[in-house]
């Protein structure tokens, strides 16, 4: 039996001549084959179908047997294959997302066309614990200037505080510093917009306070830009209130969530000059 064993792969290969002439046999002058023959090739069939299977098995093995380094070529060229089309992928994913950013910038520009924007890319952030600082690699070679304000598609993202050659520093609204004077859209009363509301480290909103005593504000009223300061021209959006404080609060009026998400920030507007 050890004997038999060790003779398998010339068994193998005997067996496999062996069907290999019998599939011959039941294959050779189909085209002229009676009709009982073709009967009994039908009915011969799932036989021929087993025996190409085995036949494509023997194969398979002689040649991991004996041309391994063939397989292991192919391999590995089929390897190369996947990662090629998977890096294609990623690439084509990353276009799709970019496509869509910017067709948003072009939106907001085309929507908001009494200001001139400069388009500029996020280089660097502050992550600790949320994004505070943003740089961008646009400078005063671009007409840059300190005080500026930055928008994206989804609203307000802060103003330039420093300005070099070829970038700039730009304080966002997720900085404690930053204040800036806004209005309620739907009943023009004015307020200050700033300071943030935590839930450990993460931003949950912006507070909103100074607000008449009599003002009816309302969950989901949406806040935008008074114009008041110089900074930030009348009128852009700011987010929209999703609680109000309690009545003896006193610290602050309603808490406003931005659009903006900042921590996916990849590029950005700068308002240059508005024509009113």
């Amino acid at each position: 039996m050890k004997n038999l064993w060790k003779n398998r792969p010339i068994l193998i290969a005997l067996v496999a001549s062996l069907l290999f002439l019998l599939l011959a046999a039941l294959t050779v002058g189909r085209r002229t084959a009676g009709r009982g023959e073709d009967l009994f090739s039908s009915a011969l069939l799932p036989i021929q179908s087993g025996v190409g299977e085995l036949t494509d098995e023997v194969t398979d093995f002689f040649t991991r047997v004996f041309f391994p380094s063939q397989v292991q070529a192919e391999n590995e060229r089929l390897k190369k294959t996947v990662a090629a089309y998977e890096r294609r992928l990623i690439l084509y994913e990353a276009m799709e997302q970019e496509n869509a950013r910017l067709t948003e910038l072009l939106d907001y520009t085309s929507a908001n066309d009494r200001f001139y924007f400069l388009a500029a890319p996020v280089t660097a952030k502050n992550l600790n614990p949320y994004v505070d600082t943003l740089t961008i690699g646009a400078g005063s070679r671009n007409g840059v200037k300190e005080q500026m304000a930055v928008v994206n598609g989804q609203g307000i993202v802060g103003r330039v505080i420093e300005v070099g050659a070829t970038y700039s520093k730009v304080r966002t609204m997720q900085n404690e510093d930053m204040r800036i004077s806004v209005m309620v859209e739907r009943t023009r009363d004015e307020g200050m917009l700033g300071g943030l509301v935590l839930s450990g480290d993460t931003v949950v909103g912006l507070k909103l306070y100074y607000l008449p005593k009599d003002a009816d504000i309302q969950v989901g009223d949406t806040i935008v830009t008074s114009g008041l300061g110089g900074i930030f021209p009348k009128g852009l959006d700011v987010g929209k209130v999703f609680e109000l404080a309690a009545e003896d609060n006193g610290v602050y009026d309603a808490c406003v969530k931005s659009e903006v998400d900042f921590a996916h920030l990849e590029e950005v507007l700068v308002i240059l000059e508005s024509e009113g």
